[in-house]
């Protein structure tokens, strides 16, 4: 089942707090996309375990402000409780983790080099994807076209 909540992201001095106002569950990363990765991880997690326990989860708030500097991301993961399964991510959330625009993320799925998915009108991004490109050598400017005899 999918789950969407919510998480406010601060700046600090070593990095990111991201934190979950409606569950009140927080973690941190060194950078911006490493949060958010986290707050993935944790959103998974939080939620398999509650399922595990039987606890109800509480209705996602989608109105939180962010503070001066911060941010507010949608998390949306898959799971139920057993093993968490965190494979996706938003459109907007792949273009924070690569510093890029929402636009070049669409190109990006265009091109099949990011896969992805529509659920209701939100499209999905692969956070397995995302990662690849993330780690992948590039070089500035465009391709090199190839040399013709």
């Amino acid at each position: 089942m999918k789950y969407l909540y919510e998480a406010i992201l601060t700046p600090w001095s070593g990095g990111w707090e991201a934190e979950f106002p409606d569950l009140g569950i927080h973690t941190q990363g060194e950078s911006l996309r490493d949060a958010v990765f986290m707050a993935q991880d944790l959103l998974a997690l939080w939620i398999s375990q509650a399922l595990r326990e039987g606890r109800e989860l509480p209705e996602p708030c989608m109105e939180h402000r962010a503070p001066d500097g911060g941010r507010v991301v949608a998390v949306v993961i898959d799971c139920d409780a057993s093993l968490p399964d965190v494979p996706t991510m938003t459109v907007q959330e792949a273009a924070d983790v690569l510093d890029v625009s929402t636009a070049r993320i669409h190109a990006l799925i265009r091109s099949g080099v990011i896969g992805a998915r529509k659920i209701g009108s939100a499209r999905l991004v692969s956070a397995a994807d995302v990662m690849a490109y993330f780690n992948s050598p590039r070089t500035a400017g465009r391709p090199k076209k190839a040399a013709t005899a």
